[in-house]
């Protein structure tokens, strides 16, 4: 289920490199509701229990640093592949709302905060 997508994946980058807030809502041309992200190594149990959902047969996510999950109406609709190494694993495999803004680390550039 983890796909690809240019625009959605440049725009973090484009934010962690530059030490910009991006609202995630407005990165995104796709409905959702509510969205988190695992880390790489995270295991597929671990990303099931806090999603709902399977989004990989393996048994843990490997195919890039992050994985952002977006759901609508409380099910999994998509699985985004982002290349940029900038979260923290601390926030991870939590649910943030639509108005969930990334938003750069104080004193850890580079890094960016899910910030609601």
């Amino acid at each position: 289920m983890p796909e690809a997508n240019d625009t959605l994946d440049g725009r973090v980058l484009d934010a962690a490199a530059n030490g910009a807030e991006l609202r995630l809502a407005d990165a995104t041309d796709f409905d959702w509701d509510q969205a988190g992200f695992v880390t790489e190594g995270t295991p597929a149990s671990d990303i099931e229990a806090a999603f709902g959902d399977p989004v990989s047969k393996e048994k843990r996510y490997t195919a890039s640093p992050a994985l952002f999950i977006f759901l609508k109406d409380g099910k999994v609709t998509k699985a985004v592949r982002i290349t940029p190494d900038a979260f923290f694993g601390a926030q991870s495999l939590r649910k943030y709302g639509r108005d969930v803004v990334l938003a750069p680390a104080e004193g850890s550039k580079g890094f960016l905060n899910w910030r609601e």
